[in-house]
């Protein structure tokens, strides 16, 4: 409960800290520049338009509104390039309407000057529609080349853009850029499939609580699954702002985003210490592991920070950029390698002193080698192969769906490992309970998912011992004192007196002995059938049986 309290606390200060913009774009611009870049869109043919507002004082006059669009001709000829003003308003065509001059004198600005406590204004209110061959990313700049006479330098004016793709009354389109189409229907299906899988595994956690198998790495699985379910629920009503009023919810997005990303973190950790046999051939973890996987992700974290800082500070709006091309993105990728790398090691060494545990790790490392490549070869598609304008929807669909697999092949693994029978007769390990006296149980089944749920209290080290060397004892290595045979187990559901106790009878045979569970036996000794239970001070001299070597 704490832990979700410190969770919306974290998400309400992300909304405080970037908070709500838009693509309603308002403001004013002032620069001591004769050329700047204002905004991007991306905008379908014949059905984007832009809605603009513009004023600024008469001295300023006049100045133009420049329209590029994404050829390399364009605006990547201009944009960040040595030249001057006039050079970068010449590789506009004036026939295809790229210029809009602010000035009375051009009919289509929709311009007028207006006077306004005793200052002189140029208002400007208009539209354009957007015609081209496919959807295109258009960026929007101002320029003043030609200062005339009034002895002032620079831009100044306030705006107010309004962009958009489609009527009114298509919500899903409307507002959104073209790269930005079907996210949110996308976002609130997988959050309702994200919904239904949590439900299953709250229910799956119950049953292994009922079975006292509730285990760490299952509760690491829940907190990944709570976390991503939360991050796209936080999605979906970013989008859904955003469609209903044409504003940006950057901080709800944000917020989406860090939890998205705790999710990630929490789910790798997960896999590496089930790589490493954690609740599968081991209880607990050396303490040099715990400094390394502390480390590891402790670094993982400051990466992920420092790509937000990054995104947040460095990255230039006037260029389309993904998330992963900056020095922290490709970062990340590496951090992702380097953990499956880590993965692929802890899996070898634990199937190295366990073989036993095959049929559980191969499909387990198969699928998650996948999932952990899959993830830097998207990105990388992302920034050099898919296209500009439907990169944004591409990749969060993909993105989204990955993870899905991931979490429900875990699910469903889980769920074909814990029926009655698997559990009943699993015992391919030393920490199993009853491992000793179920050692012939059958391997011939499929995936043994049921070791994932069997732990044990005891810490192992690094170099584990081979499950061979913890066999059953061999009949030679018990051998009973002929001088106090052990004691049926009888004598204490029915104790009698000393005196009314019988001749024992001695027996050589296995039948005898009483079940060895786990080498706990003690050697404290019990009275016959017709005594009372007998103190360890009974048989001073004997023990109940010994171990030989």
């Amino acid at each position: 409960m704490a832990v979700d309290r410190q969770l919306i606390i974290f998400s309400c200060l992300l909304v405080l800290v970037f908070p709500a913009e838009c693509l309603r774009i308002e403001g004013t611009l002032s620069s001591t520049e004769n050329w700047e870049f204002l905004a991007r869109f991306c905008f379908l043919s014949n059905k984007g338009s832009m809605r603009f507002e513009f004023e600024y004082p008469v001295e300023y006059k006049t100045q133009d509104v420049l329209l590029y669009f994404d050829e390399a001709s364009q605006w990547d000829s201009v944009y960040k390039q040595p030249l001057s003003c006039a050079q970068k308003v010449a590789v506009l065509n004036p026939a295809n309407n790229q210029i809009i001059s602010l000035s009375t004198l051009y009919t289509w600005s929709g311009c007028k000057e207006v006077t306004e406590n005793g200052v002189t204004k140029v208002k400007c209110v208009g539209g354009r529609t957007f015609r081209s061959s496919r959807e295109r990313w258009w960026f929007i700049a101002i320029s003043r080349c030609d200062t005339g006479t009034t002895g002032t330098v620079g831009l100044n004016l306030k705006y107010s853009l309004h962009m958009t793709n489609a009527k009114d009354d298509d919500i899903l389109r409307h507002e959104f850029s073209a790269d930005e189409f079907y996210i949110l229907p996308i976002d609130i299906s997988f959050t309702i499939m994200y919904i239904l899988v949590l439900g299953v595994s709250v229910l799956f956690a119950y049953l292994l609580r009922q079975r006292q198998l509730f285990h760490t790495t299952y509760k690491m699985y829940m907190v990944s699954i709570g976390l991503w379910t939360f991050s796209l629920l936080l999605y979906s009503i970013a989008y859904g702002k955003y469609a209903n009023t044409g504003y940006k919810e950057h901080g709800t997005e944000y917020a989406a985003r860090a939890f998205g990303t705790l999710s990630y973190l929490t789910f790798i950790l997960m896999l590496i210490l089930m790589a490493k046999g954690y609740t599968i051939t081991r209880g607990k973890l050396t303490s040099a592991s715990t400094i390394k996987i502390s480390v590891f992700f402790t670094l993982y974290f400051v990466t992920f920070a420092v790509l937000f800082i990054y995104e947040s500070l460095v990255f230039d709006p006037g260029e389309v950029l993904y998330l992963y091309e900056s020095p922290p993105g490709y970062g990340l990728i590496t951090m992702r390698l380097l953990g499956w790398a880590w993965f692929c090691y802890s899996v070898f060494f634990t199937l190295k002193h366990y073989k036993s545990k095959s049929m559980f790790y191969y499909p387990f490392f198969i699928f998650y080698t996948v999932w952990f490549w899959l993830g830097p070869i998207v990105s990388l598609c992302a920034a050099f192969a898919i296209d500009k304008w439907i990169r944004a929807k591409t990749v969060h669909s993909v993105e989204l769906f990955i993870e899905l697999l991931s979490h429900s092949f875990f699910l469903i693994g889980s769920l074909m490992g814990t029926g009655d029978s698997e559990l009943d007769s699993f015992s391919s390990h030393p920490y199993a309970e009853d491992s000793l006296s179920r050692r012939d149980s059958t391997y011939s089944k499929g995936p043994d998912f049921s070791g994932l749920f069997i732990t044990s209290n005891s810490r192992s080290t690094d170099k584990l011992v081979p499950n061979d060397s913890f066999n059953e004892f061999p009949d030679s290595a018990i051998r009973v004192e002929t001088t106090a045979p052990p004691p049926s187990y009888s004598s204490v559901t029915s104790p009698r007196r000393q005196s009314d106790m019988g001749p024992l009878r001695h027996s050589n045979s296995r039948a005898a002995l009483p079940p060895i569970r786990r080498n706990t036996m003690t050697s404290t000794s019990l009275g016959s059938e017709n005594s009372e239970p007998s103190s360890p001070s009974a048989y001073p001299n004997h023990a109940l049986f010994s171990i030989g070597s």
